[in-house]
Formats: structure tokens, C-alpha cells, sequence
């Protein structure tokens, strides 16, 4: 019997989600509300509930997430500028650019975000990242609140929507909900929708936020920091509002970039504090490439169940394409099914060495967050 449920991400517009929703795995759909729709909130969201066969539809509320509206790399100014910080200069002059690749472009960038930020920049300038951790840049001012001025990369042009993880301790974020995120649980609401997705998750305050503006909200809070892991160990069973995801495409960022090995004690943290937990993000990353998925990626689905997951979200990446979707649900359930083939087969042995074995309860140690 499998016991594995996986919630993939919608694409609005895809030809192919009823034969997505009618896979046994499927338990419900998430909306990325970061995608531009062609119609109201309400229409887009009633005509998704007549496809996916009335199935739960979770809607992703951005929440604390840094994003990019835009991004200026082809001499957004005119002059020079001139930045001091710490007692050394730095000049951002658009008539000196350099190429990466087949690109020409300033050596910065001014990105414009969807937050309004403040930073300290009183011990130089700020790093961030982007594409997962993958690609890295310098802020050297903050103008208006949510203009970034970069010293050196990306490495890429980057587009709206983009993700950024700013680990600076300096780092404010104005508000929590966006005003789109209010809009949708509006329109959710008005639909019959109440199950919600939100992102930066890091107190109860933040739930409460949501259960103020819809009372029958069902909620799975994103976990991606060091704050909304101190949120899990110290507050979140005084309430137990809502369930927990381990989102592991801003959590590695977040709590593991310079030590990697970290990663393994939030996913235990997580699970540890809800057992119905979801996994979410960098499942079988390989399928965006080929058909046949790296060894790794097999171990790393069997291996989170292992540490007790049942409940998957598998991400845009995987989901944009008919084809790896619905090979990623078939190779998940061929591990699901082997995984629960090996449970009984071995369950004689499991229950002789319980006593000497030492469990996920047993590990006290969470490594304490890096300064």
C-alpha cells in the first residue's frame, strides 16, 4: 500500500493537468502565483477546480520572499557613480562594461525588488544569491528601499520574478502578506478555496496573519530560515496552527550555503516537530535534462522518506514539462512501492535491532546557526 502523496506544481495554462490530476499519487495542485494569468483571480481559480476534479488547490503566498521586478544591466545611468563604503570607493561607471559570454554588459547591475528592504552597509558591501546558490553578487546600496545596487554580477541577466536570498543579519523586510497575496486568499475565499502555501513562515504571528483573513484557512507554512527553524524547535508546537514544509530550494540557501552538511538536521528538525510534514523543492532535478534520472536523485527521494517524509511538492522546474511530470510521478512511485516492499520484508530484523537503534527522537543536537 503506498502511503507517499505529492502535490505538483500548476502551471495555469498547461494542456495537461486533468491527466495530472487523475495519478494516484496526486493528492493536490500548487499554484505559484508568481505566474502572470489572463484572467481574474476568481475565474482563474474556478476554472482550475473543474480541471483538477475538485482535488485541494494550494495557493502560494510569496509572503517574505525577495523577488526581482526587474532588472537593469544595458547602462541603466548615465554618469558614473561613486559609492564609499568602509572607507574604500567604488565606481560604477556604464562605459566600462565587460562580456560574459556573448553578453556586453556594465560589471553590476541595478535590480528593482518586489519588497521594500533596509541594510546595513556599515561593514562594506552585502552578499546575495541567486538561482538556488548557484550565482552570487554584491550589494553595495539600497535606493528607495527596493532598488539594488550591485557592485559585481550577477553572472546573468536576471528576470522578473527571480528569487534573492539576502543573508545578512542587518536584513528588515517592510510587511509580511503582499498585496497580492491578499488579493488571492480574496479570491480564494470567494471560490471556496481556503488552503494556502506560505512562504518565510518564521512565528505564529505570521499564521495568525492569514487565519485573520480567512478564519477557515488550512495552511502548510514554508520553513526557509534560520528564524523559521527557531520558529519549530522553540514555538510551533505551543499551537500547531498549520503543517510544516521543508522548502528546501530557499532552505539550503538559507541554512546551509557555507556549511552544507546543515541541510540534514533542519530536514530532521522539520519532521521531527510534524510528522505530516511536506518536502518540497530539488526533487529530481535531473529530468530537466534527460530522461533517465541521476543515481542520486533516486537515493535522495528514498532517503526523505527514510527520515519520515510521505508528503512531496515537486517544483516549476519538473512541472513546466508534461513529459518529466508525469515521469517523475511514475519513478516516485516505483520507489514509494520498493520502499514499502522493503519495510515488510524486513520488518523482523527492524523490530530485533529497534532497541539498539538509534532514532531521529534521539538526536538532540541541532548545529547552532553560524554567525
Amino acid at each position: 500500500m503506498s502511503f507517499m502523496r505529492i502535490i505538483p506544481t500548476i502551471p495555469p495554462y498547461a494542456p495537461f493537468l486533468k491527466d495530472l490530476a487523475s495519478h494516484a499519487l496526486i493528492q493536490g495542485f500548487r499554484l505559484n502565483t508568481v505566474m502572470p494569468v489572463h484572467e481574474s483571480l476568481e475565474e482563474l481559480l474556478k476554472r482550475l477546480q473543474l480541471i483538477v476534479d475538485n482535488k485541494e488547490i494550494w495557493i502560494d503566498l510569496k509572503c517574505r520572499q525577495i523577488r526581482t521586478s526587474h532588472g537593469a544591466f544595458f547602462n541603466p545611468i548615465k554618469e558614473p557613480r561613486i559609492y564609499e563604503l568602509h572607507g574604500e570607493k567604488y565606481i560604477l561607471d556604464p562605459s566600462n562594461p565587460k562580456v560574459h559570454g556573448e553578453l556586453n554588459s556594465p560589471p553590476w547591475a541595478v535590480l528593482k525588488i518586489d519588497r521594500k528592504i533596509k541594510l546595513d552597509f556599515s561593514d562594506g558591501p552585502i552578499r546575495c544569491w541567486f538561482q538556488d546558490g548557484y550565482d552570487k553578487a554584491y550589494i553595495c546600496a539600497v535606493e528607495d528601499g527596493d532598488t539594488l545596487i550591485m557592485l559585481d554580477g550577477p553572472r546573468r541577466v536576471v528576470g522578473g520574478g527571480e528569487s534573492i536570498n539576502i543573508l545578512h543579519p542587518s536584513l528588515e523586510i517592510e510587511g509580511y502578506l503582499t498585496p497580492r497575496d491578499v488579493q488571492y486568499i480574496e479570491a480564494a475565499k470567494s471560490v471556496g478555496i481556503h488552503t494556502y502555501m506560505p512562504s518565510y513562515v518564521e512565528s505564529n504571528d505570521d499564521v495568525k496573519a492569514i487565519l485573520e483573513l480567512d478564519p477557515d484557512a488550512e495552511i502548510i507554512a514554508k520553513v526557509e530560515s534560520e528564524k523559521g527553524l527557531e520558529w519549530v524547535r522553540t514555538a510551533y508546537k505551543s499551537e500547531s496552527l498549520c503543517n510544516l514544509m521543508a522548502a528546501r530550494g530557499d532552505l539550503y540557501v538559507e541554512t546551509a550555503i557555507r556549511r552544507p552538511e546543515r541541510i540534514l538536521w533542519a530536514l530532521e528538525t522539520i519532521v521531527r516537530n510534524d510528522c505530516d510534514a511536506v518536502v518540497a523543492s530539488r526533487i529530481l532535478t535531473s529530468l530537466r535534462e534527460s530522461s533517465r534520472p541521476t543515481c542520486s536523485d533516486i537515493t535522495d527521494i528514498y532517503a526523505m522518506i527514510e527520515m519520515g517524509y510521505a508528503r512531496f511538492m515537486v517544483g516549476d522546474d519538473i512541472c513546466f514539462n508534461e513529459n518529466s511530470i508525469m515521469l517523475a510521478l511514475d519513478i516516485m512511485k516505483a520507489i514509494d512501492d520498493g520502499h514499502d516492499d522493503h519495510v515488510h520484508t524486513s520488518m523482523a530484523d527492524d523490530i530485533a535491532c529497534k532497541d539498539d537503534t538509534p532514532t531521529i527522537e534521539d538526536r538532540s543536537y541541532i548545529p547552532a546557526p553560524l554567525a
